[in-house]
């Protein structure tokens, strides 16, 4: 059973709450609290799954609430719920909560959200690794769209489809973004899937004020340098995974959902850089003595890979099932039991993934001979695409050589 704290300092909204909730009295352990030191001491006796509070609250307010739960019990899932969108209250929310939930809240999206977020938790079995995923507010930003953004926003005639071009490719960025505009502060009718599109309902003016509020641009580096870990390298493959997804066949919605999972698909990296890095370090070293995978090795010393952690994380900040899971399975996809039509955004995700590491290598001068480690080729040909691997090598690397515009 899982135990949910609710807070709010208006005590018939509580009143309230605790009625539409009891017929899930079930499933759910639930404490209610009437402002925020109550929740606190609440929160002292026994371990929660879950806190879900209002922001707009005297003396101590959600956002500053869940910092202090971040703080506490960074494996508490956050959730802000809230009745109006305030611009500032948002931002302020966004590096501490994991989701925003409108209020009223419809009981049956509140059970999804709570639901699916701790069933995450299956993700990462290790209660010490999901407090040390849990705590991030944000991931890192990387260094040239650092510089790119800082020098945009500077500008006062500085276009939306600029500053979309230049995030789009970016992992911790792209992932606030997406996080935010599909909160339910923007209660739009529909899932946001594409960088540009969550930059075009944001508008520039919120956008300059949550890239500077939550210091976006402003690089998180690992504390100590990581020996075969380069943060350059890292977005370069980004990037490269990203315009190659774009130029794969499929629908214009698995295309953008199949764009921000390949943005996304490496997130887990950030977390261990600048988390783990000593447990970082070992399984890249391994990997590289041992010519072997990298999601092989982590597996083996840590029980979980890069791919899950990225997965862990994204999920919790309400990123969309789809995405979800392309980033947790890119290294080990497959075909589900309801069959595949095809090209799928955990196949987009895969495929991108592969070419893009074939690419670069190729690039380099380095001989590309056993792509087992990259491309599932059973899984390739299961789906019936494996006939199309030599003109996708051969568009990725005209991509990777710049022949193909962005």
């Amino acid at each position: 059973m899982k135990s949910i704290l609710f807070v709010d300092d208006e005590p018939m909204i509580l009143a309230g709450l605790q009625r539409l909730l009891r017929p899930r009295r079930n499933r759910w352990d639930m404490s209610f609290a009437a402002g925020g030191a109550e929740a606190l001491a609440i929160l002292e006796t026994k371990p929660f799954d879950a806190v879900v509070t209002d922001m707009r609250m005297p003396a101590m307010d959600g956002a500053k609430l869940l910092a202090l739960v971040r703080e506490r019990y960074p494996a508490t899932i956050r959730i802000v719920l809230s009745g109006y969108f305030e611009t500032d209250a948002a931002l302020r929310a966004v590096p501490v909560a994991h989701q925003f939930l409108a209020k009223p809240c419809d009981p049956d999206k509140l059970d999804e959200a709570i639901e699916r977020a701790c069933g995450f938790a299956a993700m990462l079995p290790d209660e010490a690794l999901r407090r040390i995923v849990g705590a991030i507010g944000r991931l890192p930003t990387l260094p040239r769209t650092s510089a790119l953004l800082a020098e945009a926003l500077q500008k006062p005639d500085v276009t939306l489809a600029e500053i979309g071009g230049i995030v789009e490719h970016d992992v911790g960025i792209t992932a606030k973004l997406l996080q935010l505009v599909n909160s339910a502060f923007f209660c739009l009718p529909y899932h946001v899937t594409s960088v540009r599109r969550a930059v075009s309902c944001l508008g520039l003016d919120t956008l300059k004020h949550l890239v500077l509020s939550v210091e976006l641009f402003r690089t998180l580096q690992p504390r100590h340098t990581i020996a075969g870990f380069s943060m350059e390298e890292l977005e370069e493959h980004s990037h490269l995974t990203a315009r190659i997804a774009a130029r794969l066949p499929a629908g214009e919605p698995v295309i953008a959902s199949g764009v921000v999972a390949s943005v996304l698909h490496d997130a887990g990296k950030l977390v261990l850089a600048s988390r783990l890095p000593r447990e970082f370090e070992l399984a890249l070293r391994t990997s590289v003595a041992g010519q072997r995978p990298l999601h092989v090795v982590e597996r083996e010393q840590m029980g979980t890979t890069h791919a899950e952690i990225g997965a862990y994380l994204l999920g919790l900040w309400g990123l969309s099932g789809a995405v979800v899971d392309a980033v947790s399975r890119h290294h080990r996809p497959a075909i589900p039991e309801t069959g595949s039509a095809g090209l799928d955004v955990l196949a987009i995700t895969h495929l991108a993934d592969g070419l893009a590491y074939e690419a670069a290598r190729a690039k380099a001068g380095e001989a590309v001979t056993d792509t087992a480690g990259l491309l599932n080729h059973e899984y390739l040909a299961d789906l019936g695409l494996e006939a199309e691997l030599p003109a996708w090598r051969a568009m990725a690397g005209q991509v990777s050589e710049g022949l193909w515009g962005e």
